[in-house]
């Protein structure tokens, strides 16, 4: 978890990724300044999601302008909605629980199947990077990100043939 003066750091590091996409979802109903506390909500919520700090960058370009996004929409429908937030938003925060233990098992399953390495891979996969990202992340080229995970495939067909067969 990150202490207060780590996260006034990533707050600082990430001001441009925040007004950027806020910048870019303005109007319509939905104010800059509105949307940019909204990116910093989305900052700091984003940042404790993310597993390994050395993909935070790359976490965040992916995800936060997506997190600003939804907001200015939900802001754009409370401006139409007066009788509180629509079904879908409060269905939407709801059974979460499930998910995240079906994800630590997996996450457990992957931990003693692979390599340290191979997970980092894996994690990064995970969290919706490219290959192309991930080979930039670590100093190698696609290809061999691609090789890699041929690799990580292997092993876990082995391991979900022992598991289901």
């Amino acid at each position: 978890m990150t202490d207060a003066r780590g996260m006034k750091e990533i707050t600082a590091r990430f001001t441009p990724l925040v007004r950027a996409a806020a910048k870019r979802y303005q109007g319509r109903g939905a104010d800059f300044e509105d949307l940019v506390q909204e990116g910093y909500l989305a900052l700091i919520l984003l940042t404790g999601k993310c597993r390994d700090m050395k993909w935070l960058p790359l976490f965040l370009k992916n995800r936060l302008p997506a997190a600003v996004r939804d907001a200015a929409a939900r802001i754009r429908r409370s401006c139409h909605c007066i009788n509180g937030p629509p079904i879908e938003e409060i269905a939407e925060t709801h059974g979460g629980e499930d998910e995240n233990y079906s994800e630590s098992e997996l996450r457990e399953m992957l931990a003693q199947a692979l390599s340290p390495a191979e997970l980092d891979i894996t994690q990064a996969l995970m969290e919706g990077f490219t290959q192309k990202e991930i080979a930039r992340s670590l100093g190698i080229s696609q290809q061999a990100v691609a090789a890699r995970l041929k690799r990580i495939r292997r092993k876990l067909k082995k391991v979900i043939e022992t598991v289901h067969g």
